[in-house]
C-alpha cells in the first residue's frame, strides 16, 4: 500500500473527483468534509450532519473509494460520521427537531415517534408491541426483539419506543447502541482500563437499553460474554430491553446458545417489506416532512425503484429535496431523471461472464485460466466464488448455463460458490470492497443490483 499524508490523500481525491463530478455540486457537498483518519483500509470523513453525510454516501461513495484506492494502491472504503457544531449552511438542512436531552437519552434520534411511523399490514404486529413495551416496559415483553430486512424501518420503531419511554418517564435514562459501537466501546474500556465506567453506564444506568444490529455479534466470543452478563443485569433489574436484528437469533451464525435462548425468551415481532400502497403513503410522508409536492408520476417511479426498501426510498427523497432547493424548481419525474440519472435510468452494460472472470482476475491477479481451472488453493477459490457470484446477479443465466460457462463444473459447485459469497458479504467490509470494484470496473453500481430473487 502506497504511503500518503492523510491530507494529501484527501486533496488528491477531491482533484481527481472534480474530473467526473459537477464541481459546483462537489463544492457545496465537500466543502464542510474533511478527512479525520486512515487506518486499517477505511478513510474516515466528517462533515456537518447526518443529512449531508447520507448525501456523500448516496452520490459519492463509489467514486471516492475508488479514487483513494488506486492513490492508495489497495482497497479502500469510507467511513463517515457528521459534527452538528460546523453546519455550514441552511441549504437542505434538517428542519429544527426538539432534541431529546443528551444525558438521559445518549445516541435515541428525537426524530424518529410512533406518531410519524407509517402502520401498514408488514408491520402492524411490530408496532403494537412496540406501543406495548413503551407504555409497560419490563412486563411481558422483555425482551422485545424486532426483525426484518435492511431499512424497513425496525430503528425507527426503536427510537420510537425510547422517545415514547421519555415521555411518560422523563426522570429515566434510556441507552441506545448498536452492537458494533458496544463492542467498541468495550475495547476501548478494556483498553484503558475502565470497564468500571462501562458496566455502569450500561447496567446501573439504563431503564431502557435499545440495541440495533445484533447480528454483528455474530462470532465476537468477548462481546458476547459481556452482553450476556449486561442482559441478565438488566433483566434481574426490571429493565426493559429491545433488540433489533435483520434475522431470526436462530439465524445468527455464532451466536451462542445461552443469549440465543434468552433472545428468544421474550417477544419476536418480524417487519417485511411494504406492500405497494404502504409504501406509497410512507413516501407521501416523507415527502411532506422535505415540503415536497411529489406527482404521482414521479412517486410510482420512486416506489419502483426502491422496491420495498424504506431507507433507501429516504435517500432518494433527500436527494431529490436538495436538488429541487438548489435549482429551484418543483420535483417532477423528468427532473428527477435529469438530476439522478444513475437512480433513475441506470445503464448496465451487456455484461458477460468472460468479462466478469477478467476484472476479478485483475484485482487477484490472476489469469481467467486460473479461475476457471481446477486448482484450489484458498485465493484461488476465493476469486473464483467470487466470479461465480457476480456472474449469478449481474448477468440473466441460469445455473446450468454458468456450469457450462465455468469450465463444465456441477451446477451444485456454482450454487455452494454463489450462496458462500452472499453469506460472507453481509459481515465482510474487505469482500464487500472487493466486489464494488470489481463491479465498477465493470460500469455497474452494486447498490443498485438487487441478488436475493436470484439465489
Amino acid at each position: 500500500m502506497a504511503t500518503l499524508p492523510l491530507d494529501t490523500l484527501w486533496e488528491r481525491t477531491l482533484s481527481s473527483l472534480k474530473e467526473s463530478e459537477d464541481p459546483t455540486q462537489l463544492e457545496i457537498w465537500m466543502k464542510p468534509t474533511r478527512a479525520i483518519s486512515l487506518a486499517d483500509g477505511v478513510l474516515t470523513l466528517e462533515t456537518s450532519n447526518a443529512f449531508w453525510a447520507e448525501w456523500i454516501d448516496d452520490n459519492y461513495r463509489a467514486a471516492i473509494e475508488q479514487i483513494a484506492g488506486r492513490l492508495l494502491g489497495a482497497p479502500c472504503r469510507i467511513s463517515l460520521r457528521w459534527s452538528e457544531a460546523q453546519a455550514p449552511s441552511d441549504l437542505a438542512a434538517d428542519p429544527i427537531q426538539p432534541q431529546a436531552p443528551a444525558d438521559r437519552a445518549p445516541g435515541v434520534n428525537p426524530e424518529h415517534s410512533f406518531e410519524r411511523f407509517v402502520v401498514g399490514s408488514c408491520n402492524e404486529f411490530a408496532h403494537a408491541a412496540a406501543t406495548s413495551v413503551a407504555n409497560n416496559p419490563g412486563t411481558s415483553y422483555n425482551p422485545l426483539l424486532i426483525y426484518g430486512g435492511t431499512g424497513l424501518g425496525k430503528t425507527h420503531l426503536m427510537h420510537a419506543i425510547g422517545n415514547q419511554f421519555l415521555k411518560i418517564h422523563p426522570e429515566v435514562t434510556v441507552v441506545y447502541v448498536t452492537a458494533e459501537d458496544f463492542m467498541n466501546d468495550m475495547i476501548q474500556s478494556l483498553r484503558y482500563k475502565r470497564m468500571d465506567a462501562f458496566r455502569k453506564r450500561f447496567r446501573n444506568r439504563a431503564t431502557l437499553l435499545l440495541m440495533d444490529d445484533i447480528q454483528f455479534l455474530s462470532g465476537k466470543e468477548a462481546t458476547q460474554e459481556e452482553f450476556f452478563h449486561t442482559f441478565n443485569a438488566l433483566k434481574n433489574a426490571g429493565s426493559q430491553i429491545v433488540l433489533t436484528s435483520d434475522v431470526l437469533p436462530k439465524d445468527i451464525a455464532k451466536l451462542e446458545p445461552r443469549l440465543r435462548t434468552r433472545f428468544e425468551g421474550g417477544l419476536l415481532a418480524d417487519i417485511q417489506a411494504p406492500d405497494r400502497e404502504t409504501l406509497l403513503a410512507i413516501l407521501f410522508e416523507k415527502a411532506d416532512d422535505h415540503q415536497l409536492k411529489i406527482p404521482a408520476d414521479l412517486a410510482e417511479e420512486i416506489a419502483d425503484v426502491v422496491q420495498g426498501n424504506i431507507r433507501e426510498l429516504e435517500g432518494i427523497l433527500n436527494r431529490i429535496a436538495a436538488k429541487a432547493n438548489f435549482y429551484r424548481q418543483e420535483p417532477t419525474l423528468d427532473f428527477a431523471r435529469q438530476q439522478l440519472p444513475d437512480t433513475f435510468q441506470p445503464t448496465h452494460p451487456d455484461l458477460t461472464v468472460g468479462m466478469i472472470i477478467e476484472a476479478v482476475g485483475r484485482l487477484h491477479s490472476l489469469r481467467g485460466a486460473d479461475i476457471l481451472g481446477k486448482a484450489r488453493t484458498r485465493g484461488l477459490a476465493r476469486a473464483r466464488h467470487i466470479a461465480m457470484y457476480l456472474s449469478r446477479v449481474l448477468t440473466e443465466m441460469s445455473y446450468p448455463e454458468l456450469a457450462r460457462e465455468f469450465g463444465g463444473k456441477d451446477q451444485s459447485t456454482i450454487q455452494h460458490g454463489v450462496k458462500k459469497i452472499d453469506r460472507e458479504l453481509r459481515d465482510d467490509a474487505d469482500l464487500q470492497s472487493k466486489v464494488e470494484l470489481i463491479a465498477q470496473s465493470l460500469g455497474v453500481r452494486m447498490d443498485r443490483v438487487r441478488a436475493g430473487d436470484k439465489l
